[in-house]
């Protein structure tokens, strides 16, 4: 199909453009649009694992993953001092907004040194041995693709009592299709899911919660804390749970009126 090797050939070069940028020249956003670049190229890869039995997902994924892994790392501790600055503004502890600049900094060092030509040729590589699986995909594999995609993902959506667990894989699984479908579609995923896009959105806000809650958890864990720091820290560990599971009840309440799907494609 013309239209996956279009999309391959733009997820590269995308990639090797912000892959090739000045570590100066790195911003938050950057680093958001690297793994967002990075997860829809996974997504396509989703997508050939189906179709074609002789790809090596995990092998053709591996040097993207330590890249996308690290980049995370960088962009959790970003997203932790934008929620508590948004939230707490100057009332955070001046120790605290320190430490997190601190790990930022070690993180994004570790991230440009994996980013040698050693790294880059073996991503390179991987872009020539997935050109031939995309001649796999026919209109029916496709069609049997996103069915059982569709399938899998109205199952948990109808489920009265999920668990935190399905909701991580129902994050992870309409971003999958979301992106796999933009490939396939020639109308715009945001004007066929308008009605939906409330739910992506939830999804999105709770995980951010739990990005940051993980870390406060690690924070209190390792100790060497003042006592208004520590006092602090677990004020707002307890505002961002309270937040969290208000955000995981209007996800509950959403999931059962949730009909994303109708017909085939």
């Amino acid at each position: 199909m013309k239209t996956l090797h279009k999309y391959l050939k733009k997820r590269k070069t995308a990639i090797d453009f912000l892959l090739r940028k000045p570590s100066e020249k790195y911003t938050a956003n950057t680093f958001h649009k690297l793994r967002v670049e990075i997860k829809k190229l996974n997504s396509l890869f989703d997508l050939i694992h189906f179709c074609s039995i002789n790809f090596k997902r995990k092998a053709t994924y591996k040097p993207f993953k330590s890249i996308f892994r690290q980049a995370g790392k960088v962009r959790e501790l970003q997203i932790e001092d934008t929620m508590l600055t948004d939230h707490f503004g100057k009332k955070i502890v001046k120790n605290r907004r320190e430490n997190l600049k601190r790990l930022r900094l070690k993180e994004e060092k570790y991230f440009f040194s994996l980013l040698n030509k050693k790294l880059k040729n073996q991503v390179n590589k991987k872009y020539q041995a997935i050109i031939p699986h995309l001649n796999k995909i026919d209109k029916k594999k496709k069609i049997t693709y996103f069915d059982k995609k569709k399938n899998y993902i109205q199952e948990l959506l109808v489920q009265e009592s999920i668990q935190i667990e399905q909701i991580h894989k129902l994050r992870k699984q309409l971003k999958i299709l979301n992106y796999n479908k933009a490939i396939v579609d020639k109308e715009k995923p945001e004007e066929k899911f308008s009605k939906q896009n409330v739910l992506p959105e939830l999804l999105g806000k709770w995980h951010d919660c739990q990005v940051i809650i993980k870390h406060l958890e690690k924070t209190l864990k390792r100790g060497q804390l003042s006592v208004t720091e520590l006092d602090q820290i677990k004020s707002i560990k307890s505002k961002i749970v309270q937040e969290s599971n208000v955000q995981l009840n209007e996800i509950r309440n959403t999931l059962p009126e949730s009909r994303l799907f109708g017909g085939h494609n």
